[in-house]
């Protein structure tokens, strides 16, 4: 079985709490459209999050299965409470930014660098099958 998981289709995440597009549009005079932008912005980031951790998921499994007659269990626990952690930080990151606080993109993007590796194996093999 191949798995095929890529953090790339992730990438539009990282400016999603930027705040860039709302400043702009204040700038201009929109200020109803940029709040109207800033909540939607906030909800497409919490749906990246969510696929972040479906993604996690698919990729977790295909290295326990990978493992089939040899289970790292700590290495495994490792992995899944780590990912957890930094995904639970990911959210605190969209709540900070829904209250207003500067930092929530920078810890938005920081802990997306520390999830990626968890997800960006390409392509992950299961036991039996061959590599092509």
């Amino acid at each position: 079985m191949r798995l095929d998981v890529s953090a790339a289709r992730f990438a539009p995440m990282r400016r999603l709490l930027s705040g860039e597009d709302e400043d702009y549009l204040i700038r201009q005079g929109f200020r109803r459209e940029a709040s109207w932008i800033r909540s939607h912005h906030r909800k497409y980031f919490f749906g990246f999050v969510d696929m972040l951790e479906k993604d996690f998921g698919t990729a977790h499994s295909a290295r326990k299965a990978a493992m089939a007659g040899n289970w790292d269990f700590e290495a495994l626990l490792k992995e899944r409470v780590a990912a957890s952690y930094y995904l639970w930080v990911m959210r605190t990151a969209g709540v900070m930014h829904c209250m207003r606080v500067p930092q929530a993109a920078r810890l938005a993007e920081a802990y997306f660098e520390r999830v990626q590796p968890l997800i960006s194996a390409t392509t992950l093999q299961t036991a039996g099958a061959p590599a092509f």
